[in-house]
């Protein structure tokens, strides 16, 4: 084994986790997610030469896996085609419902409840809840329009509350 093979080795068991988790957020399931790693580490080693060391290389190395896996969802999603978009848009909160104890809401439920969720609307919860972009980066990032990232995102949440109650 080479000098070469043996960073790389270094780098994968070092990032492997945090990669997958990434890879696991912008995915349907784990078998989905080990793709999108194994793809992302590939780039990674091909990209690597281009690292100039203005960031922090994990952080650097984030960027490339999320860009990654975002290029995936939207080339998955280009393969459907939605004619109803404005499914989710028609229903409201029912005022009188009960709330749900905040103990029961866990990860693992809020994560099932994500994977359900068509892609574009996954998409959009994962940018603006967890990557904390703005909706002006966000729309700028998927090539969309800023108030449609907005309603998206509004979409998304009211269709991730209904999966929340199947969970």
């Amino acid at each position: 084994m080479d000098s070469d093979e043996r960073c790389q080795k270094l780098v994968y068991e070092t990032l492997y986790q945090t990669m997958y988790a990434i890879c696991l957020r912008y995915s349907n399931n784990s078998d989905e997610a080990k793709d999108l790693l194994q793809d992302g580490f590939m780039k990674l080693f091909k990209k690597i030469k281009k690292y100039k060391g203005d960031a922090n290389f994990t952080v650097w190395v984030k960027r490339l896996f999320i860009n990654h896996s975002i290029d995936y969802v939207r080339s998955a999603y280009k393969k459907y085609v939605y004619y109803v978009d404005e499914v989710y848009s028609e229903e409201s909160e029912d005022p009188f419902q009960e709330e749900e104890d905040p103990e029961e809401t866990t990860k693992e439920k809020v994560f099932e409840a994500m994977n359900r969720l068509r892609a574009d609307y996954r998409l959009i919860l994962n940018l603006y809840a967890v990557e904390n972009l703005s909706h002006i980066e966000i729309a700028d990032k998927l090539g969309m329009q800023e108030t449609s990232s907005r309603s998206k995102l509004s979409r998304a949440r009211v269709a991730l509350k209904k999966e929340m109650k199947r969970v």
